[in-house]
């Protein structure tokens, strides 16, 4: 038998509690919707840029070393060479520090939005036609400085007449008295001496060209990576702020639309 005066067990509101606990799910999403989403974008803006800036860096550093090592051994039709070689480098490297760029810094952009997009809307930002992908990966130019001409042959031998290198012509001719020739007297063995001071001179000519040429290089290798390196500096910098206005432009279009669905759902859950 059933006591007539005991009370019956409360039936959970299961649909009350759902109510609830869906208010409480879109109250969160509101208050996350409120203004936070232009500061991490603004965060992720600038992490995205001084990573980039990290890999500039290693990345010119490993430029510079490359062409110090070219113009240290490479033969003058290498050294010649070089610029064309310098062109195909930095344009790699301009892909390189862009795209790396681009990529991270889509990635955090597409995490800024994944909890702001409105459901069935495709996570922003979508496809290469999108503003903000448009700004982040289009390519930079980079106008390289170019080297400056060799020295000619005149000025070089101008150089080395005042820098004392025409004495090595008559090194053979002084030494004949050391292995017991008089200087002039010895006129079956001044020809050869001559020759040889000729090719001494000849020799010393060609590796002054040679360092001149690598001084020269050197010189303007270093041009070529601080060039760049403003390039980009200037660029990434440019781009960060064009990608802030765009994309906080979209995010609040995003959150807007969001906002519309949520305050709907909440006025229809009262």
């Amino acid at each position: 038998m059933t006591d007539r005066g005991a009370r019956l067990p409360l039936v959970p509101d299961r649909y009350g509690d759902a109510v609830r606990a869906r208010r409480a799910e879109l109250r969160a999403a509101r208050a996350l919707l409120l203004g936070a989403h232009r500061a991490e974008l603004r965060h992720c803006v600038t992490a995205s840029r001084l990573a980039a800036s990290a890999e500039l860096g290693e990345a010119l550093a490993g430029l510079a070393r490359e062409l110090r090592r070219h113009v240290a051994r490479a033969d003058r039709a290498g050294r010649a060479a070089l610029p064309a070689l310098v062109g195909a480098a930095v344009d790699r490297l301009v892909d390189r520090v862009v795209v790396g760029w681009g990529v991270a810094l889509l990635v955090g952009l597409r995490c800024v939005a994944a909890s702001r997009c409105p459901p069935g809307v495709p996570l922003w930002p979508v496809g290469t036609a999108d503003p903000v992908v448009e700004v982040v990966l289009r390519r930079p130019s980079v106008a390289l400085p170019g080297p400056d001409p060799p020295a000619g042959s005149a000025r070089l031998l101008l150089a080395g007449m005042t820098g004392g290198t025409w004495r090595l012509a008559l090194l053979p001719v002084a030494v004949l008295p050391a292995v017991g020739l008089p200087a002039w007297g010895g006129l079956a063995v001044l020809p050869p001496a001559l020759g040889i001071g000729i090719a001494l001179l000849v020799a010393a000519a060609r590796a002054q060209r040679v360092a001149a040429d690598q001084v020269r290089l050197r010189r303007w290798a270093d041009e070529v990576v601080a060039t760049v390196r403003a390039a980009l500096d200037t660029e990434l910098a440019r781009r960060a702020i064009e990608v802030e206005r765009v994309a906080a432009a979209e995010l609040d279009d995003l959150v807007a639309r969001r906002l519309t669905r949520v305050d709907a759902e909440l006025r229809a859950l009262t």
